[in-house]
């Protein structure tokens, strides 16, 4: 196996990885109900409709990222979901622990490594944005 399959099937299974996590947390939100959760951000000081936004890309981006399509868009707002919970609600509760923001900052290293990588998986997005001489 070459060094360019191997890193698109490690690529994939972290894309894959990170799409589940992803829409995990955005089908918790639903089931905790939006209006809920738009008011527990609003308990912290965050515009509750951005509960809506954050629910949204959480749950259509998971399942775009799991099959592979707009892979770096869809990083993209998940940095920035990383980025926000980590200053809004994690750093007073420090790296580690059990309010840490430790894994905010491993998904939020994920996300950026797809926003960057040359190597984001087998997916959707190789099929339909594939160069062609790149045959594999």
């Amino acid at each position: 196996m070459n060094a360019t399959i191997r890193m698109n099937v490690v690529a994939t299974i972290m894309r894959v990885i990170l799409g589940v996590i992803f829409t995990m947390h955005g089908l918790d939100k639903l089931q905790m109900g939006l209006g809920n959760t738009a008011g527990w951000f609003e308990s912290i000081g965050l515009p509750g409709t951005l509960a809506y936004v954050v629910a949204l890309i959480e749950l259509l981006g998971g399942i775009a990222m799991i099959v592979g399509l707009l892979t770096r868009f869809v990083s993209i707002g998940y940095a920035a979901i990383m980025i926000g919970a980590i200053v809004t609600v994690k750093l007073p509760g420090g790296l580690i622990g059990p309010n840490g923001y430790e894994l905010d900052l491993a998904l939020l290293a994920l996300a950026i490594y797809f926003i960057f990588a040359e190597h984001i998986g087998y997916g959707v997005d190789q099929l339909l944005f594939r160069k062609k001489s790149t045959q594999e």
